[in-house]
Parts: structure tokens; sequence; C-alpha cells
């Protein structure tokens, strides 16, 4: 019996070691080709061999209407304009995302332990991105003054969504733990520092609220009113030069055409309401190519039908997670931050929510299979152990 349990477990102890590997690559190494490479060598393999051992279809809504999700999107290239013939592009895109959320959930489901040693990954690899991409912003004058990662964040307003990842695990552990509070500290000061330099208006704001719940929500109001104070006397140790930068930059940007390119975007719509433009359609707008916008990316592409299955993904989220609130621990409060994270920062940017290995993993799919690999109702081996550490 111990040696069957043994059997059919090793593959899903190999996904997830895969998917730790993974998460590491796509902060520390510095190309998208790089982190992407490890996904197809490592994470394609062990999520094959775990889904031949489980050979059951996912039975959960939630996973299912994700799948369907990702599905109805890859079929809108049949139909969709292509600009540029890009359609085997987003096609593969779009098989790679299926298995990648499919695998996650199976990686993650009912297992606490492992979804922290996720959120430990998290936390020093995106610290390590941070630190690096700070100390050589300076250096690469071509990216201008907003500070701009590497790897999954080098895009500063994909990147500071992303980072939002390890930061939001970080500041959980501040709050809520005693061991290693003061390095968890220092590497929630990092990511908090790269979200800031990148500028990006929207990830800020998404961020901020996230916060704010974590210091609300917890149960630890005093360290919360603590981490505020500390995060006050730092911003008004910084340069006054640097604060009035900052400040002057968010606002002297203004809408930065958003509402130009959302009308624009509801127009193509009115064009293909039901069933979309497809995924490799453009926007007709000179530089601008997408609606960046979540839910008016999914209506454009996807168009009805495709929007109508994201809201009941985000319907089914949004159950699991209310769900677990009776057992608040560290875990939960980590998956509704990232949560609100991925649903605010939509308001004002992403595109296509299928692409291949990339940003959008980490900023709506990791908080997605978060919540969805949460079991339904808290049983105690799983939300106790959570709540314990």
């Amino acid at each position: 019996m111990n040696a069957a349990r043994r059997w059919w477990a090793a593959p899903r102890q190999a996904l997830r070691a895969s998917l730790l590997v993974f998460a590491a690559a796509a902060f520390l190494l510095p190309t998208e080709p790089a982190y992407a490479m490890v996904f197809y060598v490592l994470v394609l393999p062990t999520t094959a061999a775990a889904s031949w051992r489980c050979r059951a279809g996912p039975s959960d809504p939630g996973v299912v209407l994700g799948c369907l999700l990702i599905l109805w999107s890859a079929c809108t290239l049949l139909w969709g304009h292509d600009d540029g013939h890009r359609s085997l592009r987003f096609a593969a895109g779009a098989a790679c995302t299926l298995l990648f959320f499919a695998g996650s959930v199976q990686a993650w489901r009912n297992a606490a332990e492992w979804r922290r040693r996720l959120a430990t990954v998290l936390i020093w690899a995106g610290a390590a991105n941070a630190v690096l991409s700070v100390a050589l912003g300076p250096f690469e004058p071509q990216n201008g003054d907003r500070l701009h990662g590497w790897g999954v964040t080098s895009h500063p307003i994909l990147g500071a969504s992303v980072m939002a990842a390890g930061y939001l695990a970080a500041l959980t552990r501040v709050l809520g733990e005693r061991p290693c509070r003061a390095a968890n500290a220092a590497a929630c000061a990092a990511m908090a520092l790269f979200i800031l330099l990148t500028e990006s208006r929207g990830p800020l704001l998404a961020a901020s609220v996230a916060t704010l719940f974590l210091c609300a929500a917890g149960p630890w109001r005093w360290r919360a009113l603590a981490f505020a104070a500390a995060c006050t006397a730092a911003w008004s140790l910084l340069p006054q030069s640097f604060r009035h930068h900052q400040a002057s930059v968010l606002v002297a940007r203004g809408a930065s055409h958003r509402f130009e390119i959302w009308h624009r975007t509801l127009q193509m719509v009115a064009a293909h309401p039901l069933l979309g433009n497809g995924l490799a359609a453009n926007l007709d707008l000179p530089g601008m190519t997408f609606p960046h916008d979540l839910y008016l990316s999914v209506l454009f592409y996807s168009g009805a039908v495709g929007l109508l299955l994201f809201l009941g993904l985000a319907g089914a989220v949004t159950l699991r997670l209310w769900q677990g609130r009776r057992t608040p621990g560290p875990d939960w409060l980590w998956a509704v931050s990232l949560w609100i994270n991925a649903a605010l920062s939509g308001l004002t940017d992403l595109g296509q929510i299928t692409k291949g290995p990339g940003p959008m993993w980490f900023i709506i799919w990791l908080p997605v299979v978060l919540a969805l690999a949460r079991p339904a109702s808290s049983r105690p081996a799983d939300g106790a152990l959570a709540a314990a550490r």
C-alpha cells in the first residue's frame, strides 16, 4: 500500500518541484526564451506524467471554466482577424497556458506546505530580481526614467504587477511570522521599491489596495499599524526631490490615451460582439495594438462568450476564497490579496490572457490556481497546517 502511494505521489512531487524551478527561473533568468525553455523542458513532461497517472478529467467547476475559457480563446483564431500571420504562435501559447493551468491546479491542490514553498521562491527570487534591477537601472539609459526589470519583469507595467506576487507573500510573513521577519521585511522593501520605481499607476494602486486588505483582514492589527508607521517614516526619509519627482510623474502622464483606446475597443467589439475579433487581432490605432484593460481585452478578443466564461471563472474563484474566510490563515490571506491585485491591475492594462510563458501566468493564472487549489470546505489537514505556519 505504501509503495502504491509513493508510486502515485511521485509525478505530482516532480511536477511541484519543476513548477518551483520555473517560478525561480522566470525571475532570475534575464530573457524570456531562457525561462520559457525551463517550462518546456521541465514542466511540460511532469505535467503530462501527473495527468497520465490521474486519468480523470477536471470536476471542479472553476477548473472546468478555466479550461473552457482557454480553449474558447484558442478557437477564436479560427475566425478572427490575424494581423501578421501570428495565429500559430497564439495557438501554441494557449496550449501552454492550458497545460500550465491544469498542471498547477494538480500540483498545489491540498498541498499547503508546497504552496508555502512557492511563496518562498517568489519572495527570494522576486527580491533578487528587484535588487539587481534597481542596481543596474542607472546603467540602462535606453529604458528611460522608468525602471525595467528582467525576465518576467522586463516590462515596467507588467513587471510591477508580477512583482506584487512576491511582495504580498513577503508582507504576509512580515505581519504574521516571527522567524526571519527582518529578512522578509528586507525582501518586501526591495520589491515595494521596484513597484514604485516602475512608475506604473495601475499596479501601484492594485498593490496598495491589496496591502490595505492584508493589514486590515489579518489577526495582526498592531503589527499592521507598526508597518504603516514604518512605511511613512521610510517615505519621509527619502530625498524630497525624489518624492516630488515620483508624485509629479504619476500625475503628469494623465490618462495615457486610455479613454481613446477603450472607445476604439468598444467600436471594434460592436463589429464582432458575440465571437470576438480573435486572439491575433490588433486595435487599429497607431502604436496602440491592444485594449489596455483586462475585461475589455477578453471581450475584444473572445467576444461575449469569452467574457461570460471569464466572469464565471472569476465568480468561482471569488466563491472559493469566500468559503475559506472561516479559517483566514496566511495561505488564505495571500491568495485573496493576489486576487485583489489581479482584479485591479486589469483595470488599466493587460491584454491576451492565454499567451505562452510570461507575465500573465503570474498576474492572472497564479491567483486563479491558488484559489482553486484550496479545498472547497476548509479541511483541517490543509487549512490548519497553513494557519500554523
